[in-house]
């Protein structure tokens, strides 16, 4: 079957690296044009050009996907299907309903329709998740589903890593359904009517964490913004990002940290967290210990928030 393929980061350079394994010919990769990023704001390619243009496919990066441009192009290339991962733009008509348009959503659908469902079903400490191939529509993500592939999310997950399992699950299970597709046709199914949530991007209130919380809530935001995001607590009026924590035992009161050799540890609402890794403001990623070695008196004692 001749396809393109629509996709940005990492989830997606994974999921067209499957296409590209298949039998199925990638006629033209459409990724999100280069953006300035990082301290220096040079301009990046997303990871799927990176793919894209070793491979030798044709790369599009038009500001606006949707466009009658982008319809006359796939229909030039004799584009049969196009396939979208994590593109970064919702798509619309014209595009919408001039081919096939085939999502690869990392939730089982209908819940956490929308832009984080990973970070979302972590924060919510849902302990399955998985991939849903499904036919495009106007809604969002409300189209008929194809398939879909359970996923368990493990106590060691964090984001990153669950980003990286259902990319390789999402690529699999798509050309899955372009193989059906090509041999014998497929049917998708509706939604179901119950079940229905949504995952709204993450906001800076969902980055700040709230002391007052159970330690196990606290250490599934943690884990679920980690290690792009960052989950954040105030120590004497500066920043410090949290990238690791574990539920530890006992513990002061809600954001008062108890130091215990190279132990950094937080009271919590319930229970307390050690954090593993943290990252002050201005700084660079670095261990606990570490940490202490410049901070201790600063930290000792205090209270977080």
């Amino acid at each position: 079957m001749r396809i393109a393929f629509a996709g940005t980061p990492d989830f997606g350079a994974l999921v067209l690296g499957a296409l590209l394994r298949s039998r199925h010919q990638v006629a033209a990769v459409f990724t999100q044009p280069d953006r300035p990023a990082g301290r220096g704001r040079r301009r990046r390619q997303s990871p799927v050009k990176v793919l894209a243009e070793r491979e030798g496919i044709r790369v599009e990066q038009p500001e606006r996907i949707s466009g009658q441009e982008v319809v006359d192009l796939l229909g030039e290339l004799e584009v049969e299907v196009l396939t979208v991962a994590a593109y970064g733009q919702i798509l619309k008509a014209p595009l919408l309903g001039s081919l096939p348009c085939i999502n690869v959503h990392a939730s089982l659908l209908p819940k956490y329709r929308g832009a984080s469902p990973i970070e979302r079903a972590m924060m919510a400490g849902e302990k399955v998740t998985g991939i849903s191939i499904m036919e495009m529509d106007a809604g969002l993500d409300t189209g008929d589903v194809y398939l879909q592939r359970p996923l368990q999310i493990e106590d060691r997950d964090d984001a990153g890593g669950l980003y990286e399992k259902l990319g390789r699950l999402g690529g699999a299970a798509l050309v899955e359904v372009l193989d059906a597709l090509e041999d014998d046709g497929f049917v998708p199914r509706p939604q179901h009517d119950i079940g229905v949530g949504y995952a709204d991007k993450i906001t800076r209130d969902d980055m700040e964490i709230d002391w007052s919380r159970h330690a196990w809530e606290i250490a599934a935001q943690i884990r679920a913004l980690s290690p792009h995001i960052g989950a954040f607590t105030g120590v004497e009026g500066h920043r410090l990002k949290v990238w690791k924590a574990a539920v530890a035992e006992g513990g002061d009161g809600p954001g008062t940290v108890r130091v215990e050799g190279e132990r950094l540890l937080v009271g919590c609402g319930t229970g307390s967290l050690e954090l593993l890794e943290v990252q002050p403001e201005g700084g660079r990623r670095m261990n606990a210990s570490e940490y202490l070695r410049g901070h201790r008196q600063t930290v000792a004692g205090k209270r977080l928030g």
